[in-house]
């Protein structure tokens, strides 16, 4: 690894993925497949959104997105945050959060990506093997 990486990058574990059988006709769940293709009505939205506009870059701040959300949960706009994916919203909520020294409750269920996020924050990860939680 190179000398210019950080001390954090270098400590980091590489991501290694769960098995992965290669059966024909085989639906892997713990990679989120489905055994059901999409709905009709979902292919017929994307043909009719997959228009010319399908090769401009989107909307950097999700506005439409962000728009239609908070009116339906009745909040502002500036209320709400999408990102690209769990792991980019989990690592912006750590690096907002918990950038000290401070732990971070993780399941034993999570996704192994999940794992490295706490360490990105500069904070440490408790797993529990706690298979239900509570507020109170």
């Amino acid at each position: 690894m190179s000398r210019f990486w950080s001390d954090l990058v270098h400590s980091l574990e590489p991501y290694a993925p769960g098995e992965q059988p290669r059966m024909a006709g085989l639906v892997k769940l713990n990679t989120n497949e489905s055994p059901f293709g999409p709905s009709p009505r979902v292919l017929k939205a994307i043909r009719v959104e997959a228009a010319d506009t399908l090769r401009l870059y989107p909307d950097p701040d999700a506005t439409a997105l962000r728009q239609a959300l908070s009116a339906y949960h009745g909040v502002k706009p500036e209320q709400v945050f999408v990102g690209n994916g769990s792991d980019e919203v989990l690592a912006h909520i750590f690096a907002a959060l918990l950038k000290h020294k401070a732990a971070a409750a993780l399941s034993r269920h999570h996704l192994q990506p999940t794992a490295s996020i706490p360490s990105i924050a500069d904070c440490s990860a408790l797993h529990t093997r706690r298979s239900h939680w509570t507020m109170g």
